[in-house]
């Protein structure tokens, strides 16, 4: 090892961003699958793997070059050497990362772009990695991809009729000098549940794709994106989940309503009697008025969405929301309710059922918009 001063001017490299989450229920790998592309961007792949060990192997060994320095600062490392600690620091965030992933599958992200890397301070130089401190905005990195994470996710959730949960079990970012060498930024800070999942087909992969570029360029659905995510992070308190939930699906009613207002009155039009579907129509707006409840919201968007769903699927759904509503309104109200109990997963199959139903009609509309503009 040897102890160098880094010029002061910033150096322009390329850096590799991980990160990585099991998939906890609904979703399952196909049987002899240990790898799916599920989508790639402009600046990064999705995928969902049984093992991860490899495309984390670097930014493993960064992880475990903080573990091991903080363990030492505190007096708990293991080994004498730096060689030793870092190797038991490696042990450790595999064993760990296994006990979290199991045989679930991982959805594995890897990004890239190019950053700016600070020179100013010590840096530790080996013969095939370099360890800087606090030289790249680690944070920033990781924000310009959370949107597409949180896409990605609840379009990966929409294959599944039951709720799905994810857990990270890996993230981290790397740069690659110039002269090939791994760049490490090391920031020094103080500081058991039934699922049951099925195989996701290789045909469910075009829908992902689809739905997660849909999903990830809708500005107006961000908060719903957002929430949904809230919801179904591996961990979150039952309570904080319904009310992300909730939240996420009434963002979506009155979304969906207001896209498709004049399709859901259009539907109760008389084409034999444009005169009386005239009049009809004026009664029915001024039945609602200009704000709906949101029960009324959510029966246009049922309709207008899943038109052809049979009558008892729609009421049993209807059924769900109202319910739901009425835990959500008590709760409000300051009713005394057990978090154990709370609808969570009714909530969660509500909501996938009509994002997915949203997705697929706005892309079909998306599909054939380009058509009808030439006309």
């Amino acid at each position: 090892m040897t102890q160098t001063s880094a010029p002061l001017t910033p150096i322009r490299m390329r850096y590799t961003h991980v990160r990585a989450w099991t998939v906890i229920g609904g979703i399952g790998m196909p049987q002899g699958k240990s790898h799916m592309v599920l989508a790639e961007t402009d600046n990064g792949k999705y995928s969902l793997e049984t093992d991860v060990a490899e495309s984390l192997a670097l930014a493993d060994r960064g992880q475990a070059i903080g573990n091991a320095m903080l363990t030492a600062m505190v007096g708990q490392s293991k080994g004498t050497t730096a060689e030793e600690r870092l190797s038991a620091a490696l042990d450790e965030l595999r064993k760990e990362r296994d006990r979290k992933t199991g045989k679930l599958p991982v959805l594995l992200f890897v990004g890239h772009g190019d950053v700016d890397v600070r020179q100013e301070g010590p840096r530790r130089e080996e013969q095939d990695y370099v360890v800087t401190f606090d030289s790249i905005d680690k944070v920033a990195v990781r924000d310009t991809f959370n949107h597409g994470h949180r896409s990605m996710q609840l379009a990966l959730a929409l294959e599944s009729s039951t709720r799905v949960r994810f857990n990270e079990v890996a993230v981290g970012t790397y740069c690659t000098a110039p002269d090939g060498k791994t760049v490490y930024s090391i920031n020094i800070t103080g500081g058991g549940e039934a699922t049951v999942s099925t195989s996701l087909p290789d045909s469910a992969v075009e829908s992902v794709h689809r739905r997660f570029s849909m999903l990830n360029k809708q500005p107006e659905l961000t908060s719903t994106v957002r929430l949904f995510a809230d919801m179904a992070l591996w961990g979150r308190e039952p309570f904080r989940a319904f009310i992300s939930g909730w939240t996420a699906l009434e963002i979506l009613i009155k979304k969906t309503f207001r896209e498709y207002e004049e399709a859901f009155y259009g539907g109760l039009a008389f084409p034999h009697q444009p005169e009386l579907t005239e009049q009809f129509l004026k009664r029915v707006r001024e039945a609602l008025g200009p704000n709906p409840n949101v029960r009324d919201q959510f029966l246009a968007m049922s309709a207008v969405l899943l038109p052809e769903q049979p009558p008892e699927d729609a009421h049993a759904d209807l059924d769900t929301f109202q319910s739901i509503k009425k835990q959500r309104d008590q709760i409000a109200h300051g009713a005394e309710f057990d978090e154990s109990r709370l609808p969570i997963g009714e909530l969660s199959r509500l909501l996938t059922k009509y994002l997915a139903a949203h997705a697929d009609r706005s892309t079909k509309i998306g599909a054939v918009a380009p058509a009808q503009d030439k006309t």
